[in-house]
């Protein structure tokens, strides 16, 4: 096992190093780019050309494509961040779950009928001010959840052991192909989808649905797992309450993404609020017991 775990931390320590992620961000971010401009012409096409008039958007629905690679560029981060912390990779989850609620923003407003439209008995327009409102309380959530880490991350690093980092990695490098294999097989379905709504001129699959939901479901086991291997180098109630606690929070956010506005960040914002709250009384009592030695 120890050679195994051996073999995994330098295999991710090579390819997964600062210079590395960096050339993944910049491939990204051309990507991005490209879709962009892409989805520019496309709506072009369907809003001058004929043949084309299924693809008749509102140009702003353009922005949401690059969005959408941005996003996943932080999901990539997410997976190799486990190595790190279990408390920083439930931080990233935050970012996450909250760059999602800004581009349902983007998602809706192309649908929004920006001169009769605002509207305050109009459901549409409600809705946007959902993803707004969210997405601010969300930021400020995150923004306390790292000031709460930053405090307390000395003594969370220096209490990390070399094996355990190990497995992490190793985790790490699975959920890394288990991210590929979904995002192939998501891509697939959705453009599956895509095609038969274009065909019947219905209305266009849930994005969230289609690669968050099953990435976040595979998320709860990953976090239970760390949780059972840390047991076996650091068993304390305390520690248990404050990891539980942050897989009550990911078990929330993937409830919410199959459930309506504004029931769904209702439920995100508990899960929040749960960890922050659990985080920060742990570290409270970590302060205490330092000071008491």
């Amino acid at each position: 096992m120890s050679k195994l775990l051996d073999i995994s931390s330098n295999y991710f320590d090579s390819y997964f190093n600062p210079e590395k992620i960096r050339k993944v961000e910049l491939i990204i971010l051309r990507l991005a780019i490209f879709s962009f401009l892409l989805h520019l012409f496309i709506i072009f096409l369907g809003n001058n050309v004929l043949y084309f008039k299924n693809f008749q958007h509102s140009y702003l629905k353009a922005i949401y494509t690059p969005f959408s690679f941005i996003l996943f560029y932080e999901v990539f981060l997410l997976v190799i961040i486990i190595p790190k912390s279990i408390s920083e990779f439930i931080g990233k989850q935050f970012e996450v779950i909250t760059l999602i609620t800004l581009r349902s923003f983007f998602h809706d407003i192309a649908d929004l009928d920006l001169i009769r439209a605002i509207d305050i008995n109009n459901p549409l327009f409600i809705s946007l001010l959902y993803d707004l409102a969210a997405s601010l309380v969300m930021l400020g959530f995150t923004i306390l959840y790292y000031r709460i880490y930053q405090k307390n991350s000395v003594t969370e690093q220096s209490s990390e052991l070399t094996n355990f980092i190990g497995i992490k990695k190793l985790v790490s490098l699975g959920m890394i192909l288990v991210l590929l294999i979904l995002s192939v097989i998501s891509l697939y379905h959705w453009g599956t989808q895509m095609i038969d709504a274009l065909r019947i001129n219905s209305n266009y699959p849930n994005p969230n649905s289609v690669f968050y939901v099953d990435f976040f479901s595979i998320m709860i086991f990953v976090d239970v797992l760390l949780l059972i291997v840390s047991f076996t180098y650091h068993f304390s109630f305390f520690t248990i309450f404050r990891n539980a606690s942050f897989i009550i929070t990911t078990i929330l956010i993937r409830i919410s993404l199959t459930i309506d506005k504004p029931m769904n960040y209702i439920v995100v914002l508990i899960g929040f609020l749960f960890s922050i709250i659990a985080f920060y009384l742990y570290s409270i009592r970590k302060l205490v017991n330092n000071k008491t030695v």
